[in-house]
């Protein structure tokens, strides 16, 4: 009797040793408590070849822990109703009466094989799972004997005992399985009920899905969502999954506690009809129909899967998606639809996501339509003056600054405020934004001298972040206020939040419009959230603020004159308080910020590109904006702004020059006409009406002077005369 030990590192696999005994082997008898189909096709084939070829198979499984799916339990059960030499038995809770039921749980996994001369029995830790076969550390133990030893003969009779106890596999108990499954998931992963809730796309969805299908029906076969926080993008994803109906989806984001509601999302739409699994650092559910996977634990996985492996993939917060991690993804995978979902698709590193989903974005929603359509809760926002901290302060001292922002007296001010803008009569759910991990730290001890408080950072593992979550929504938990560090800035689903803290300067327009966000989405009982920023001294950045802010207009420009206007006005220009939205910033913060606006360039290229895409976007043409446009409208910004910038040290002289520069599909011309253009454009503003002449006659000039230098005949040409 000879042994051998297996892993799935050792020079011949447990799954290789399987499949060669298969292919050989004159019967083979399994007990194996946990079968998934991702890991049941590995060895599928070779299964059914060698019942095809003649040798006898016996197989026992169970519905422990409702682990085994359905689909493994149909692909056995055809096997036995067409092929005599296979016969398939279930350990089933469902069909056992109190009397003959034991609570001992099925967890065997034992295989053993029959050759000419020989005999093989396999046993240690390894179910037939995707994951134990290729990646999992297992370990397993080949016995290599003859029929008649005792190890083998205890084996055999251990498997004919279960074997009696255990029952036939019939359509019948797979059905009653697969009602038990869909009851387990809709009351204990969603607690959901179907008879009392009907989910239906909203407004938004139902625009997004129609062009959507529209863009697939034309050939497109990736495409961008562009849509406000708190709108529903997850429902709208799994809306248009379940309208394109993949056998296999993989769901793709970069934070591990918003995995679990998208897969309650996902399954709420599609009521258990597809089993659905997450894979990240706490859970290897590789087995599920829709995988739902972090950025780092799928780019670190990719071996695991064919490049056609899923049907439908979704990047969720897809503007992080010009990370290495998320590119490796989407360049490894060849799915039939690839869709990407985000709030902004503007990164302030300027990298182009749109680029990486085709240049298509089949529909947008901007936060100010959000608003307006009802979708999301408005939002008051005060712009408090906190002369307690200073903002100036270099990063050298980042301990200093931590310290007054946290110090008794700033903590005690911060109550003040929150005390003097609450609701009351109802539970204060407040999440605050803090700079680093001892400012939260550090907030949570002192602010608790007030309040229930907590805080968070990237170091807490996500059941404490889905706890915390959960304590600070529930009416029945202590938690008042959440202190946290970048992990909340996006992606984090707390509907119930009622105020939230900037207790930070904000780093760009994009992130104060993503942590606005957190606390936009609908909840009983909840009206409007509160937006308390505390603005200290010599806020630089506070620019972001009245950009952030200036962008929810109908049309908007970078332009100061027009954004001091509207930050003395209190922002009143948006037009949005008829819809709930109030926005006040106490004198003195406004004093900060206009100090601070008159010294900033908005001229640079960031900032002319933004206003270059905010115009675009608001005409909602696919090409660039046209001269006329900018004539034509009434939001357009000042054409002359883009003729006369610097492009990575490059003048460009045009708009022509402008459009090249920033890499918009435009004409090509050549270098001779490039120069007039250059030259009429350095004319410009055209005033008076002998200057339009003069252009004029410019323009027939050069045209003539090209149609003789190409022999151009005079019949042929319309200027001419």
């Amino acid at each position: 009797m000879k042994s051998r030990f297996l892993t799935n590192y050792t020079d011949t696999t447990f799954l290789a040793t399987i499949q060669i005994n298969l292919r050989t082997c004159k019967s083979f008898c399994f007990s194996v408590s946990f079968i998934k189909k991702a890991g049941l096709v590995l060895l599928a084939n070779d299964i059914k070849s060698a019942l095809e070829r003649g040798a006898k198979g016996k197989l026992i499984t169970s519905t422990y822990q409702n682990f085994t799916d359905v689909e493994s339990l149909n692909f056995f059960l055809k096997l036995a109703l067409t092929l005599e030499n296979f016969d398939c038995h279930l350990d089933d809770e469902c069909f056992y009466d109190e009397k003959n039921y034991s609570n001992n749980g099925f967890h065997t996994k034992g295989y053993l094989f029959e050759f000419e001369d020989r005999c093989e029995l396999i046993v240690g830790s390894s179910n037939i799972t995707r994951y134990a076969l290729l990646k999992n550390i297992e370990w397993d133990l080949v016995v290599d004997c003859q029929k008649e030893d005792n190890t083998y003969r205890s084996a055999c009779n251990e498997f004919d005992a279960l074997w009696d106890k255990t029952l036939e596999l019939t359509q019948e108990r797979i059905n009653l399985y697969a009602q038990k499954i869909n009851f387990a998931i809709e009351r204990w992963d969603m607690d959901y009920d179907p008879a009392e809730q009907k989910m239906v796309p909203n407004y938004m969805q139902r625009r997004a899905l129609k062009e959507l299908n529209r863009n697939r029906a034309i050939g497109v076969n990736r495409s961008l969502v562009v849509s406000a926080t708190g709108s529903g993008k997850t429902f709208l994803a799994a809306f248009d999954a379940f309208n394109f109906a993949p056998d296999r989806l993989l769901y793709v984001v970069h934070e591990g506690s918003i995995l679990r509601k998208s897969l309650e999302t996902f399954q709420g739409v599609f009521g258990g009809i597809k089993t659905c699994g997450m894979y990240s650092g706490e859970a290897k559910e590789l087995e599920a129909d829709f995988i739902f996977s972090t950025n780092v634990s799928m780019c670190r996985s990719l071996e695991l899967f064919d490049k056609k492996e899923f049907d439908y993939v979704i990047i969720d917060e897809c503007h992080h998606a010009v990370a290495n991690t998320y590119r490796q993804i989407i360049d490894y995978f060849e799915p039939e639809f690839l869709l990407g979902l985000t709030a902004t698709e503007n990164r302030m590193d300027n990298k182009d996501v749109v680029e990486l989903f085709g240049n298509n974005i089949p529909y947008e929603l901007r936060l100010r339509d959000a608003i307006i359509n009802d979708l999301i809760v408005p939002f008051h926002y005060y712009g408090i003056r906190d002369e307690l901290v200073d903002y100036g302060l270099s990063d050298a001292d980042e301990r200093r600054l931590v310290a007054q922002l946290s110090n008794v007296d700033n903590c005690e001010f911060i109550y003040q405020q929150i005390e003097n803008h609450r609701l009351r009569g109802q539970k204060l759910k407040a999440l605050a934004f803090c700079r680093n991990i001892q400012h939260a730290r550090m907030m949570a001890d002192n602010m608790g001298e007030y309040y229930h408080t907590a805080f968070l950072s990237g170091k807490n593992k996500i059941g404490e972040r889905i706890r915390a979550y959960n304590d600070l929504q529930s009416e029945s938990k202590d938690l008042e206020i959440l202190f946290a560090v970048d992990i909340l800035n996006e992606g984090v689903d707390i509907p119930g939040v009622n105020m939230v803290l900037f207790l930070r300067p904000t780093e760009s327009s994009t992130i104060f419009i993503q942590q606005l966000g957190r606390g936009l989405r609908k909840y009983e009982n909840k009206s409007y959230v509160t937006i308390l920023d505390f603005i200290g001294n010599s806020y630089k950045r506070s620019v972001h603020i009245a950009l952030a802010l200036g962008s929810l207009s109908k049309g908007y420009i970078i332009e100061k004159k027009l954004l001091k206007t509207m930050v003395r006005e209190d922002f009143q220009t948006l037009g949005l308080e008829d819809f709930g939205v109030k926005i006040h910033i106490d004198d003195l913060s406004k004093e900060e910020i206009l100090h601070h606006i008159d010294n900033e360039n908005f001229n640079n290229i960031r900032y002319l590109k933004k206003d270059y895409q905010n115009f675009k976007s608001y005409l909602k043409t696919p090409t660039y904006p046209k001269h006329m446009d900018y004539v034509n409208s009434d939001y357009a910004p000042n054409l002359l702004k883009f003729m006369k910038i610097k492009i990575e040290n490059k003048k460009t002289d045009s708009y022509y020059g402008f459009l090249k520069g920033i890499g918009e599909d435009v004409p090509l011309f050549t270098e001779e006409q490039v120069t007039a253009i250059n030259y009429i454009s350095n004319l410009l503003p055209l005033v008076r009406r002998h200057e339009f002449f003069v252009v004029k006659l410019f323009a027939q000039w050069y045209h003539i002077e090209k149609c003789y230098s190409s022999n151009h005949c005079k019949r042929n040409c319309g200027l001419y005369g």
